[in-house]
């Protein structure tokens, strides 16, 4: 008779048959009135189906534009490839975008890997820690910095996502789905998402100031970010574009890089 497994081979073995890659730990089980492999069939249903419903929650949609069918299949795929390795679900779908954009039967659809890709931003837009708008006095010291020395730290909560489709278009009628499905070839879209009170927020700012702000979360000064946006359209507004960002609490420092060399 083998040797018994030791615990992490029966772990190891226990994953590998809720993931359907092996039933060899299945002469390790009790099926305690059932067949060993049959009693592994129930855990392994049963995690299928929790994982497929987070995905679900997740991307709800990529679901809508796919159906339940194709959603569903490409979930049993997906959380295969990508088996989960945190007991909190809200991580589990990370990777499923680029896992989209690799599959041979989304080829046709080149942009359901952005839209599953603002489905996550919103996600971790959610999610992301919180933190206190700057206050009235870093704003007056920020006034007195020259801009290339004076750099910002903007929000956890907010992200940033450019596509070659209109992906929030796209979003915004899988809410509520008509006849008339969005067209793709009208340009891309790029979206700002941050958090406002409960929800997420997303909006379509023009290139320019998306660009600038952009430039700013990559961590460069305000001097960079706003040449970076005048180099899309020269009548950009900076100080219009830092209102905005203040007004929506999405600035919570000012940092002067001369008084910290």
């Amino acid at each position: 008779m083998p040797a018994a497994p030791r615990l992490h081979e029966l772990q190891q073995g226990f994953a590998d048959a809720v993931l359907g890659r092996s039933d060899a730990v299945a002469a390790w089980v009790d099926g305690a009135g059932l067949e060993p492999a049959a009693r592994l069939r129930i855990y392994r249903h049963t995690v299928g189906n929790t994982l497929t419903a987070a995905l679900r929650e997740s991307y709800p949609a990529v679901l809508a534009l796919v159906g339940d069918d194709f959603f569903d299949a490409m979930a049993e795929r997906y959380r295969r490839a990508h088996p989960s390795t945190s007991g909190n679900l809200q991580h589990f779908g990370g990777a499923l975008a680029g896992f989209i954009e690799a599959m041979p039967e989304a080829r046709a659809l080149g942009y359901l890997a952005d839209v599953a890709r603002l489905e996550w931003l919103r996600q971790l837009t959610a999610l992301a820690a919180d933190a206190a708008p700057v206050d009235a006095a870093g704003r007056a010291a920020a006034a007195a910095v020259a801009p290339d020395s004076l750099r910002v730290a903007l929000h956890p909560s907010l992200h940033l996502l450019r596509s070659d489709y209109p992906v929030l278009t796209l979003w915004q009628w899988c809410q509520a789905p008509s006849a008339a499905a969005p067209g793709i070839d009208g340009g891309g879209e790029q979206v700002l998402l941050w958090r406002d009170g409960g929800d997420v927020a997303m909006a379509l700012p023009d290139p320019a100031t998306f660009r600038c702000i952009e430039r700013l979360a990559e961590g460069y000064s305000v001097a960079s970010a706003w040449a970076a946006a005048t180099a899309v359209d020269h009548g950009f507004d900076l100080q219009a574009c830092l209102r905005d960002l203040l007004a929506q609490g999405l600035v919570t420092t000012f940092i002067n890089e001369e008084s910290s060399t």
